[in-house]
C-alpha cells in the first residue's frame, strides 16, 4: 500500500550537525530528553533560535529518536560520556 501526500515536502529538513552538538551539550539521555516536555520544549526553541526555523517539538523528537537509532557510527547521536562522581 502506498500513502499519497504524507511526505512534508514543505517543511525544512533538520540540521542533523547542529542536533548532535545540542544533545552532547545539554548531556541528557535522548528518551528523557524526549519524554519531558519542558526539556523538550526547551531543546525545541534553542533549535529554533540557532537556525531560524519554525518547528514543532513532536517533529524534532521524533528526529533525534530516528538519531538515535541509527548510531554514532553512521552519523546519529553519539554515546553520552556518563559521570560516576569520582568512580571509574
Amino acid at each position: 500500500m502506498v500513502r499519497h501526500g504524507t511526505e512534508e515536502s514543505d517543511t525544512p529538513a533538520f540540521d542533523d550537525g547542529l542536533l548532535r552538538e545540542m544533545y552532547i551539550k545539554y548531556d541528557t539521555a535522548c528518551d528523557r530528553l524526549v519524554s519531558d516536555p519542558a526539556q523538550l520544549l526547551a531543546f525545541t526553541q534553542d533549535y529554533a533560535e540557532r537556525t531560524g526555523q519554525q518547528v514543532e517539538p513532536a517533529r524534532l523528537s521524533h528526529r533525534l529518536l530516528s538519531l538515535r537509532k541509527v548510531g554514532e557510527a553512521r552519523g546519529g547521536l553519539p554515546r553520552l560520556r556518563r559521570r560516576y562522581n569520582g568512580r571509574n
